[in-house]
């Protein structure tokens, strides 16, 4: 009954993807198609399934459209080549995968800082994004935080602050961690932060939590290139 019902979900997931990705490549909607792809990622379905299970049946709807005269030549040719920029966005996403995969992140806030729901949004975008996370959570003393990136040797340290004064907090933890662990980078934000901390080498000031994602990206692939 339950390899059953797992074929019967894995099935009725198959088919919305199908249809999405179908009516997207009807509309010449490059973007939704390229969002289809994306959740079907999400969702664990391997380059084979996606090939074989979603791209090749919605061509051959477009193409029974097409010679049914229900679509357009040009029609055909967009959805086409919408496929073949969505298989190039799959090596590119699953590469990208590969290389955060196994790349650990730390997230804290520190000591006095009792702020942190944009550092759990963080940790679930980057969670979400295949890193590896590790939160500390609020309040985590700069001899602590050090103590923890020494023993586990983040690529990434993310810090937070949103209290009066917290950036001096920030700069303390980062001067500690620097002692015990030189290979990290980081990530900072929050409106505690004032406008003498800014972006630089091996440090990235941050508005918004969507933008966490990419920043992290970039630290982790400046490390690697020194």
């Amino acid at each position: 009954m339950d390899r059953r019902w797992e074929n019967d979900a894995h099935e009725a997931k198959i088919g919305k993807l199908v249809r999405e990705f179908t009516a997207a490549l009807l509309a010449a909607d490059e973007v939704a198609a390229e969002g289809t792809i994306r959740q079907a990622i999400a969702d664990n379905l391997t380059t084979a399934q996606i090939a074989e299970e979603i791209i090749a049946p919605a061509l051959w709807l477009v193409g029974e459209l097409w010679e049914r005269g229900e679509i357009s030549v040009a029609d055909e040719h967009i959805a086409t080549e919408i496929c073949m920029r969505v298989l190039a966005l799959q090596r590119e996403a699953r590469r990208i995968a590969r290389e955060r995969r196994g790349r650990r992140i730390m997230l804290a806030a520190p000591e006095g800082e009792l702020h942190t729901v944009a550092l759990h949004m963080v940790g679930y975008l980057l969670r979400e994004a295949r890193y590896d996370v590790v939160m500390l959570g609020a309040d985590v003393p700069a001899f602590a935080l050090a103590a923890s990136a020494s023993r586990l040797q983040p690529a990434v340290v993310c810090l937070s602050s949103t209290m009066p004064g917290g950036g001096d907090q920030v700069l303390i933890a980062i001067h500690e961690v620097q002692q015990q662990w030189p290979g990290a980078g980081y990530l900072i934000g929050g409106r505690g932060l004032t406008s003498r901390i800014r972006s630089q080498a091996g440090i990235d000031v941050v508005e918004r939590v969507s933008e966490a994602v990419e920043a992290v990206d970039a630290l982790v692939k400046h490390a690697h290139l020194n």
